[in-house]
């Protein structure tokens, strides 16, 4: 099972080479293919082997990743079962998360900011054009290929049209990022929920903190029901144009927010260059 799987041992075809992550219900391991490729490889824990839901959401996951093919997306080449236990095989990155690479309080470079954000936004566009809805959008659920290539991964939450899981009264997301909708849990959601999730991602990097903190159902009551502070009263130096946007992408009704993600992203490259100028400037790059 799952916790014989150690580095340098084999786990069917792959030697086992480095461990990327670890949840609850999978951990992310690096594995290296017969061919020589380094893959990712998510698989099943031993407890959510023992669970129906998280069963289901394996084969829901990966029919959800075959259907989208887009560059700011992972890819995804296998599912199968080796020693009774559930996994997926997919691209391996090799790039730490925006969580990773986010510091406390500090915001990024805001020019950086509206580059990822937007390369996110092509990813959800993809993703809603093929029927599937996130649910999930967050910092760590963002690879960074490089400075200015977000990849959109973990679609273990995600919403499939053709497949759906939507229990009523069951909250398909992060509270962190939770769109008010996705609080109320009344069903299924559109990729608005995604393109608030997008926003409070962007609130985070342009201005160093989140919208808002608390314990768990402090944090859900908090998106269902207060405004945010502004991004500038928190980073000052941040252009109203891009406070602006964050504000827009993050209104509590739907029908108020970006109308799809492509038009979330049009908008993020429409500000002008000459609007960020003395902003603040620090790319996670740059130390």
């Amino acid at each position: 099972m799952v916790a014989s799987i150690s580095l340098g041992r084999r786990f069917g075809p792959y030697e086992i080479r480095d461990v990327l992550g670890k949840g609850a219900s999978a951990t992310v391991f690096v594995g290296r293919r017969s061919d020589g490729v380094d893959v990712a490889v998510k698989v099943l824990s031993t407890f959510a082997m023992g669970n129906a839901d998280f069963r289901a959401a394996v084969p829901r996951e990966f029919h959800a990743l075959e259907k989208i093919d887009h560059e700011n997306v992972i890819s995804v080449t296998k599912m199968g079962t080796i020693a009774d236990v559930l996994f997926i095989e997919m691209e391996w990155i090799d790039g730490s998360t925006l969580d990773q690479l986010l510091k406390i309080g500090k915001p990024l470079d805001v020019a950086s900011a509206l580059s990822i954000a937007a390369g996110i936004a092509d990813a959800l566009e993809a993703c809603h054009r093929a029927g599937v809805v996130h649910r999930d959008v967050k910092p760590s659920n963002v690879l960074m290929r490089s400075e200015d290539h977000p990849i959109l991964f973990d679609f273990g939450l995600a919403q499939d049209a053709e497949n759906p899981d939507c229990q009523p009264g069951r909250l398909y997301a992060t509270p962190m990022t939770a769109s008010p909708e996705q609080v109320a849990a009344e069903g299924m959601i559109d990729g608005r929920a995604d393109i608030y999730a997008l926003g409070v991602t962007l609130y985070r990097m342009a201005s160093g903190k989140l919208p808002f903190y608390g314990e768990r159902m402090d944090l859900l009551k908090m998106h269902a029901e207060l405004d945010p502070p502004a991004p500038r009263s928190i980073n000052k130096s941040l252009p109203e144009s891009v406070e602006e946007l964050i504000l827009r992408a993050i209104e509590k009704s739907p029908d108020d927010r970006f109308a799809s993600a492509a038009e979330f992203a049009e908008a993020i490259r429409a500000i002008p260059d000459d609007e960020l100028v003395g902003a603040k400037r620090r790319g996670f790059f740059r130390r």
